[in-house]
């Protein structure tokens, strides 16, 4: 069951229904067994992992509370020492298991056949392929680990502990942002859940057109453009620059309107039961400079690790090579945590530099009164936004390829000028381009609307009541909104039946 098929449809009114319907540990009860049937839809035998791991991490935490609270923190940190061990052997094992084995045994190969008296059995070059040795990487692991040990941590440092069980199985579980987020805070999110807003027709409005704008970027705007740019991917034949750099933009605004539009879809789900969630994206694809997109994209992973790893490590206290390192540091562990392969070590250690560089550019403008007020021209702000998305959509590109042979591929592709644009034309010529940009038309107005929602939604409450809205007040009314996003999906799924194609982030 996923977020753009019939059966989330179906299984979500039914869900907040009965969750309204019941009060106190009753409508508790409803939230957890409600997430478990949604995570368990996948594959079941999980579930006992997510409850096992749920049990774990309560019974640590009031572990760590009660030893705080008598003045013993050695035992307090004892207790997250096994915490973090269980939380993060767990993830390993998952996500990591297959890439480290992987590469132990073709470390072993490639040592021993460098020493001819060494011989392998054939048996052992054929282990990494056996069956018994592949694990099947649970939905959301990297998201609830994450959050647990965000839990576990706050609690060491002073937090009060979650009392309720159930309560805590509902953080973990949630099924809005169980599968791909947003990274929750459990001490906003246990605040909401104990007083959740009412369902009001206001909130009910809102609720649903993120519903309806996330399914509009997944089916009008991410599957399209995923189905034009696959075979560019896929390829490790020699690509031409207009072929390469049309596959790397284009998975960069897939993924940005496939994991955004999940978000909008987990967000609005969770607005109809109360509870808001954490904003994940503000449009970080308009940012200048790479150091402000990854303040605006996946926002919670963000704070995440800024919290949990960068500060940890000295953040800013040291000198500027010491924060580089802290920086680059960071982003292995980002690229690490969407997945375990070479290309995305890689990918974080360049995001890593990039920042760094940035900062470094910061340096230089500063003692440079000059050179900054140059920066700040048009023609040095549309430089720097050409630059900082060049850079993205060729550092993305690893984030798409299969593996670092594809990555360097499509890279001496983008350079390569001399070959015709096979692809871009094969692209340009079919009849999904027009409508493509008459969706990304659409989307734009109302992203454009929604990046001044604070100001136009102040002037909606100040409206005197009965008064007629007119002007940007009327646009961004809930209710036009939704209207919209509605008639925009009936038309779409008019041209074309609409498929439950997966989420990009289902993968991490």
């Amino acid at each position: 069951m996923i977020f753009s098929s019939l059966q989330y449809f179906l299984f979500l009114p039914i869900a907040v229904f009965c969750y309204w319907k019941t009060r106190g540990t009753t409508r508790l009860l409803v939230t957890v067994l409600a997430s478990y049937i949604f995570y368990m839809s996948w594959l079941p035998v999980y579930g006992l992992l997510l409850l096992t791991m749920t049990l774990a991490n309560y019974g640590l935490g009031r572990g760590i509370e009660k030893a705080r609270e008598q003045g013993a923190k050695k035992t307090a940190g004892t207790y997250l020492g096994i915490g973090l061990l269980i939380n993060v052997g767990v993830l390993c094992y998952y996500k990591y298991f297959n890439f480290i084995f992987e590469n132990a045994i073709k470390a072993v190969i490639g040592i021993t056949s460098l020493v001819p008296q060494v011989q392998l059995s054939q048996n052992f070059t054929h282990l990494a392929d056996s069956p018994f040795l592949t694990v099947v990487l649970p939905l959301g692991i990297s998201f609830f680990v994450f959050e647990f040990v965000h839990y576990l941590a706050d609690v060491f440092r002073g937090h009060k502990a979650v009392k309720s069980f159930l309560m805590f199985a509902s953080f973990a579980a949630f099924f809005p942002s169980q599968i791909a987020g947003p990274i929750k805070r459990y001490q906003d999110f246990v605040a909401q859940l104990a007083n959740p807003t009412p369902l009001n027709r206001e909130l009910f409005y809102e609720g649903a057109s993120l519903i309806m704008q996330g399914l509009f970027k997944k089916a009008a705007l991410a599957d399209p453009l995923g189905a034009l740019i696959a075979p560019t991917f896929a390829t490790m034949s020699t690509l031409s620059a207009g072929d390469a750099w049309l596959a790397a933009g284009g998975f960069v605004i897939q993924v940005y309107c496939d994991f955004s539009g999940y978000t909008d879809m987990g967000r609005g789900s969770a607005l109809l039961m109360g509870i808001r969630l954490p904003i994940n994206f503000e449009l970080p694809l308009l940012s200048r400079d790479i150091s402000t997109l990854w303040r605006k994209w996946h926002m919670s992973l963000g704070s995440w690790l800024r919290d949990y790893v960068y500060i940890t490590l000295g953040g800013s206290r040291s000198g500027a090579v010491v924060q580089s390192r802290n920086l680059v540091i960071t982003m292995i562990v980002c690229g690490l945590w969407h997945g375990a392969s070479w290309h995305y070590i890689m990918w974080g250690i360049l995001q890593g530099v990039g920042m760094t560089v940035h900062r470094m550019w910061c340096t230089l403008l500063k003692n440079n009164p000059a050179l900054d007020g140059a920066s700040k021209t048009w023609v040095g702000n549309a430089l720097s936004y050409v630059l900082t998305m060049s850079f993205v959509c060729a550092t993305f590109g690893l984030f798409r390829s299969p593996d670092m042979p594809h990555a360097l591929n499509l890279w001496q592709g983008m350079i390569n000028f001399g070959l015709p644009f096979t692809q871009t034309i094969i692209v340009l010529k079919s009849g999904i381009v027009p409508i493509l940009l008459t969706y990304f038309a659409f989307w734009l107005i109302i992203s454009y609307l929604q990046k001044h929602e604070t100001a136009l939604d102040d002037q909606v409450k100040d409206q005197e009541p009965g008064r007629p809205l007119v002007g940007a007040k009327m646009l961004f009314a809930n209710p036009v909104r939704l209207a919209a996003w509605s008639a925009a999906l009936i038309l779409m799924v008019a041209s074309k039946p609409l498929e439950a194609v997966p989420f990009v982030y289902f993968q991490f």
